[in-house]
């Protein structure tokens, strides 16, 4: 007869190697890219999303109308920070490309009011803009403001870039991010699906 003591260090043992599985299969996992002749669509898997591998601040949650089956839930964090690397060989060459965040924000979200910092650097050039995920009062003119798709999800202009064609047999890469970490205000209810470039 099984010693209960026995069966019960087994059931734990049984569980964390599904759990370290989990973690292995995630960092092992390729980078997810969608690509149509609109653009390229990458999955909130293949951000950086500082914290993300906390679950006391992020969870990944699996999303049935998200382009991708696995989308980040924030669920409180005082510093925002998400980028993306994306090399230019990987896009068309002497193409304008516009870069914008897919995401959804919960009823209950906190703290998407504050305005944040909108950026994209390639090299040396670093553009910066305002924006604002979740606007609750007027805004000024001058601030970024998200639209929803047809798609039900809301998408928000990060910046433009051009890709040149002296880039396409290179290793050069644009980085894409939103930041927030002046306000120190707590954020929560904001659902990333990922980040989309399409030529303009």
């Amino acid at each position: 007869m099984w010693d209960l003591n026995i069966i019960v260090l087994a059931a734990i043992a049984g569980l964390f190697m599904i759990a370290f599985a989990g973690d292995i299969f995630s960092l092992l996992m390729p980078r997810q890219i969608h690509s149509s002749p609109n653009g390229k669509m990458f999955s909130a898997r293949s951000l950086d999303i500082i914290h993300s591998d906390n679950a006391e601040y992020w969870i990944w949650a699996h999303s049935n109308d998200s382009r991708f089956t696995e989308v980040a839930e924030l669920l409180k964090v005082w510093w925002l920070d998400i980028k993306v690397r994306i090399k230019l060989n990987e896009l068309l060459p002497k193409t304008k490309y516009t870069a914008r965040l897919i995401f959804k924000t919960v009823p209950t979200s906190m703290g998407l009011d504050a305005f944040q910092e909108a950026s994209v650097s390639m090299g040396s050039l670093k553009q910066k803009k305002v924006v604002c995920v979740s606007p609750r009062v007027a805004v000024p003119p001058n601030v970024g403001l998200p639209v929803r798709r047809s798609d039900g999800w809301m998408e928000l202009e990060l910046g433009q870039f051009y890709c040149d064609v002296d880039n396409i047999t290179g290793d050069r890469e644009v980085v894409v991010g939103l930041m927030e970490t002046d306000n120190n205000n707590m954020k929560t209810g904001l659902i990333v699906g990922g980040l989309e470039v399409r030529p303009i």
